[in-house]
């Protein structure tokens, strides 16, 4: 199985807080088009690959939403003839874009799941992060989506924000009244070269202490439980049916592809970053004939690397790691690679057993699933 991923690398505007590849120049959309495209040519005559494996599409950016339909067709019209078994086709989509034509155009060419990003109902948040959309267009866009026949619709939120002026459980209040099956919430993290980034660096933007967004977040996972939503994953919340298949590439250590600039991929053994610069990224592909002429930088992962990482993404789910896959993965497992830290965690309720030799954080400590993951890990 495996899912591939297309990154769409314009935005109308900076949100000030994200450091993901994009462009505001969106007068190379025609240009770019075509290099997805014959980036996607290139790899399935280089690697043909069985399609009938292919479960998920995902068209992340970047604003996919802003893409030309003729470009997002083109690609789906490429892929799914070929990919019987492919049961998710996933569009991010900012509220300001959705529209009736769009969302039907949408699913007439296979798209059958929408991630909206809300990001928050606060206007003042809103307005500070720089989003284009107020919380009632993104109520609209979301009641939109579900109308016109989306029977999938994931949606984003951001906790831990300063300068809350709508409380944060009214913000959940109005997410889960959405037609809604799948919520992502992510923490405010300040990423370098962000306008978020420069204004704390200077001083001139506090951010909300860690027991304040530690907090937020215990409210976030009771509120949802109490509302159906099953917390699968860290940053992931589901009805049931509503799941994400794609993250799950991600999360189970299954190979996906990268299509487009700054697009990651993972084949089982290596990692690739293909070139986050439109322009270079446009000449590189205009200009080769095959595979090898692709702009990327591939790093083959040791057994420790590949330890580590799904040592980190297991801690991050509800299914959390059984200790014989690692043992017959690696010949290694972590209750033996790190005994004392493992004891101390199983002591401290930092992790817990939920079945015979599996383990999991649980959900009141997730918030530091990242910390204890690491602690874990081996040189």
């Amino acid at each position: 199985m495996f899912g591939i991923y297309i990154h769409i690398p314009f935005c109308r505007t900076a949100c000030h807080y994200c450091d993901f590849h994009f462009s505001t120049n969106t007068q190379t959309m025609g240009e770019m088009e075509a290099a997805l495209v014959k980036e996607l040519e290139l790899r399935i005559q280089a690697e043909q690959p069985d399609f009938s494996a292919l479960q998920s599409i995902y068209f992340g950016g970047g604003t996919p939403s802003l893409f030309e339909l003729s470009g997002l067709r083109g690609l789906l019209t490429r892929l799914l003839p070929d990919a019987p078994n492919c049961r998710e086709v996933t569009l991010e989509a900012n509220p300001e874009d959705v529209t009736e034509e769009r969302l039907h155009a949408w699913l007439e060419m296979g798209i059958n799941r929408l991630s909206i990003g809300l990001q928050s109902f606060d206007q003042k948040q809103l307005d500070w992060m720089n989003r284009q959309h107020s919380a009632e267009d993104a109520t609209q866009a979301v009641q939109l989506a579900a109308d016109a026949g989306f029977q999938h619709i994931s949606a984003d939120l951001i906790y831990g924000l300063p300068s809350r002026t709508v409380p944060f459980r009214e913000e959940i209040n109005r997410f889960v009244a959405l037609p809604v099956d799948h919520l992502s919430a992510y923490i405010l993290t300040v990423e370098d070269r962000t306008v978020l980034g420069n204004r704390v660096e200077r001083g001139i933007q506090p951010i909300p202490e860690d027991g304040d967004v530690s907090a937020e977040y215990q409210i976030l996972c009771q509120a949802m439980s109490a509302e159906g939503f099953e917390h699968y994953e860290v940053s992931n919340w589901a009805k049931p049916g509503g799941r994400a298949v794609h993250n799950q590439h991600y999360w189970s250590g299954l190979p996906y592809w990268g299509i487009g600039p700054g697009a990651h991929g993972f084949d089982g053994a290596s990692r690739y970053a293909n070139v986050a610069n439109n322009p270079k990224y446009i000449k590189a592909l205009t200009a080769a004939t095959s595979a090898l002429g692709l702009p990327r930088e591939i790093e083959t992962l040791s057994p420790t690397d590949r330890y580590n990482e799904s040592l980190m993404t297991g801690l991050r789910t509800a299914k959390g790691i059984e200790l014989i896959d690692f043992a017959k993965q690696f010949g290694l497992r972590p209750d033996v690679a790190e005994p004392e830290v493992w004891g101390r965690f199983l002591n401290q309720g930092l992790i817990a057993e939920i079945g015979a030799g599996r383990y999991r954080i649980p959900e009141s400590r997730w918030v530091m699933a990242d910390a204890i993951a690491a602690e874990l890990f081996v040189a």
